[in-house]
């Protein structure tokens, strides 16, 4: 069959048709915006707090994540509060006055949420301690951002107060952990653990055994405040 000149530029014509309607077609790569964070393969809600130095209760709330075990990647999150994105300055309205054109605009100051600080040490009456042994390896805020608490592998972990279990899972560096969302960006975490008798979203009472010392022999045990280690035992009943 021969092609005529008319036929061939038609089938170019619906060629290209048919590639611009491929291209527009393919999904695009999800990009975070201001205060936002692209959820990636592997994230837990806990790492995400961690990377942006939020609490996950927070995340879960400015999001309304209904189930914290089932994110998604590529899924946007919000991790700043509502209204705590810098936003771009509206442009000055049009105007034929030159005293208007002359007149530099106010800029209005965006919102913007305070650095992560240290708060006053405190000790809290409605925490416990979460293992009896004695302090072992204090904290120092580099090499050690918690405490070391000696005891004897299957000795009772216990949660130091009333919260919600943020994760239980392996971390490099840290073996198995477990920690727990006490609201108020509190967490605090368990880690050298073996057994664990909580799952992530379950809710934890002070003095309640939610796992078993690991064969170290020893607990290391941190509590962060919007994701900053502090020191435990200025936070800790004194014994």
């Amino acid at each position: 069959m021969v092609v005529t000149g008319r036929k061939w530029r038609a089938s170019l014509a619906l060629m290209a048709a048919l590639m611009v309607g491929a291209c527009t077609t393919t999904p695009k790569t999800p990009v975070a915006g201001p205060g936002e964070y692209v959820v990636q393969p592997g994230d837990t809600l806990y790492r995400i707090a961690s990377k942006s130095g939020r609490s996950a209760s927070d995340i879960v709330r400015w999001n309304n994540i209904q189930d914290p075990d089932r994110l998604e990647a590529g899924q946007v999150l919000r991790v700043v509060p509502p209204g705590g994105a810098s936003s771009e300055a509206s442009p000055p309205p049009r105007s034929g006055g030159n005293a208007e054109r002359t007149r530099p605009p106010r800029a209005t100051a965006p919102a913007r949420e305070p650095d992560p600080v240290v708060p006053p040490a405190s000790r809290r009456s409605d925490w416990g301690w979460p293992a009896q042994g004695a302090v072992v390896a204090g904290f120092n805020g580099s090499s050690n951002k918690g405490i070391d608490i000696g005891g004897s592998p299957g000795e009772a972990v216990l949660s130091i107060g009333a919260g919600s279990v943020a994760a239980t899972e392996t971390l490099r560096g840290y073996g198995s952990v477990l920690m727990v969302d006490h609201g108020g960006s509190y967490m605090s975490v368990y880690t050298n653990v073996r057994t664990m008798l909580v799952k992530q979203g379950q809710k934890v009472q002070r003095g309640q055994k939610i796992a078993e010392m690991g064969n170290e022999a020893k607990l290391h045990f941190e509590i962060r405040y919007r994701g900053k280690a502090v020191d435990p035992r200025q936070y800790l009943p004194a014994k």
